[in-house]
């Protein structure tokens, strides 16, 4: 019985196997092209986020390995930082290649975690509770009923809108609708989701900042580091001064 079960497994692979290796060579060469579109279209924030991924490095590294009393508070701050840390590469690399629906569902988690750094240091933590992202500066805050309905796909129109095939100048009888199954680039979505992400970024950092011991602290040369990425960020019109008070 199980040699017939493989057998008939075997059988369906071969059938398979070209349709699989389609559908995900699309997604790899349409997301090829988006990252080099989008690379491009960040300008002056890859800069930002050198300096601001470099210092929260900076930090981390300074307390790699060592051992020192911790309380409860900071042993969940310290999950939430990693959580953050761990997922940097994977919010970044839907924003480049054009994921977006996938993107703003990570940014929405992102912030939550900034909120939820902010609320277990005030000690208002509630178990089992969403965190309460009115903690944060108003502007960012503003921006999560969006990420919400973009992470649940609430609203057809921004599913729509991350998923519409432009069909301009076809040879077609009507309107027609088209639908792409493959990441397509778009400048704006691209620019704002990543500018988001650094922010948050910065707000990890400061939150940091509280948590790290005397000798680890950040430097100024650091401080200085953080607010030349917040000048980049400025000078390509995608954050505003009193915006980076997490």
């Amino acid at each position: 019985m199980k040699s017939d079960v493989e057998a008939a497994i075997e059988v369906h692979k071969r059938e398979l196997i070209q349709s699989a290796a389609t559908l995900f060579a699309a997604q790899r060469v349409y997301g090829a092209n988006v990252r080099e579109q989008t690379m491009k279209a960040y300008g002056r924030l890859v800069d930002a986020h050198l300096l601001a991924t470099g210092v929260l490095g900076a930090g981390l590294l300074r307390i790699n390995g060592k051992i020192i009393p911790i309380a409860q508070t900071c042993e969940e701050r310290n999950g939430l930082f990693a959580s953050f840390v761990i997922g940097m590469d994977a919010c970044e690399n839907a924003i480049v290649e054009g994921r977006y629906l996938q993107a703003l569902a990570l940014l929405r988690q992102e912030m939550e975690t900034v909120a939820q750094l902010k609320v277990v240091r005030a000690g208002t933590r509630k178990e089992n509770c969403a965190p309460n992202v009115g903690v944060l500066e108003k502007s960012m805050a503003r921006m999560y009923g969006e990420l919400s309905a973009a992470a649940h796909l609430s609203r057809p129109h921004i599913v729509r809108a991350a998923t519409e095939y432009n069909l301009d100048g076809a040879d077609l009888p009507g309107p027609t609708s088209g639908t792409r199954y493959f990441p397509a680039f778009d400048e704006r979505v691209a620019r704002g989701s990543f500018s988001l992400h650094l922010m948050l970024t910065l707000c990890v950092i400061e939150e940091l900042s509280i948590d790290l011991p005397e000798d680890a602290e950040f430097t100024k040369r650091e401080a200085e580091a953080v607010n030349l990425a917040v000048v980049l960020m400025e000078a390509e019109g995608m954050a505003n001064t009193p915006q980076t008070d997490c």
